[in-house]
């Protein structure tokens, strides 16, 4: 991981509020300039659910069977076999098994750059996830037997995670989809947060930075027309 840490995190333009203006400079290109192959592996990797998302919109929704996948050489061959298999699988079974595979390798590359929020993320966020569906799921009477049969092998921890659960009781209080979203984007903007002291200095820092910025740009780039229909797409998992 880069050594230069101090002088990086002091260059990369504060964060706003959720919904509100990014500022016009570039943070990706600035953490991409330090090469540090570990962080440009993040970088691809966070932004590789762009792709994810691009996929299920034009290769799905609006059918369009000629679509291009455009992903990192930096990925692991694994997970981009995985994402290959999108023109083989039904919609619901290939986002449960690509986001299955990003999520693994964000655990992976935790465990490679030595940062510990970035498991502890990944964890939480597929905890959040999974328990969405599984209410989802259930709301439409498609929820299996056993609930525990659509959990990945590698989230064997799953229960031995913060409790989630009260996060998506929440959102039933919602009766707008876009509504709950916020929510729930606010609600990791705040884990994030909380989780690491601002001025740290450390991996985990950049690394919340990272995280939090994928979703400050998530909307800046949708149109809540666009939203509307990515988020029943993307929130299957």
């Amino acid at each position: 991981m880069s050594d230069n840490l101090y002088y990086l995190l002091t260059l990369l333009p504060s964060l706003p509020n959720l919904g509100e203006p990014l500022a016009p400079e570039d943070a990706i290109a600035k953490i991409r300039e330090e090469s540090d192959e570990k962080l440009l592996l993040l970088a691809d990797l966070l932004e590789c659910e762009n792709e994810i998302e691009n996929c299920a919109s034009h290769y799905y929704v609006q059918g369009s069977r000629d679509f291009v996948v455009n992903l990192s050489e930096r990925l692991p061959e694994k997970f981009c076999e995985v994402f290959a298999t999108y023109a083989s699988r039904d919609e619901a079974d290939w986002l449960t098994a690509v986001y299955a595979a990003w999520f693994e390798l964000l655990l992976e590359i935790g465990d490679a750059t030595g940062s510990g929020l970035l498991k502890e993320w990944a964890r939480w966020e597929y905890s959040l996830r999974t328990r969405l569906r599984i209410e989802r799921l259930r709301v439409t009477g498609r929820l299996p037997a056993d609930p525990d049969s659509i959990v990945p092998e590698f989230m064997n921890e799953l229960y031995e995670q913060p409790d989630n659960q009260h996060i998506v009781e929440f959102t039933r209080t919602f009766s707008e989809p876009m509504k709950a979203e916020k929510y729930l984007d606010q609600t990791r903007i705040d884990f994030l947060r909380q989780a690491v002291a601002q001025f740290s200095f450390t991996v985990d820092e950049l690394v919340a930075y990272m995280l939090e910025l994928r979703i400050h740009l998530r909307y800046a780039r949708l149109s809540p027309e666009k939203g509307r229909k990515l988020l029943e797409e993307v929130t299957r998992l």
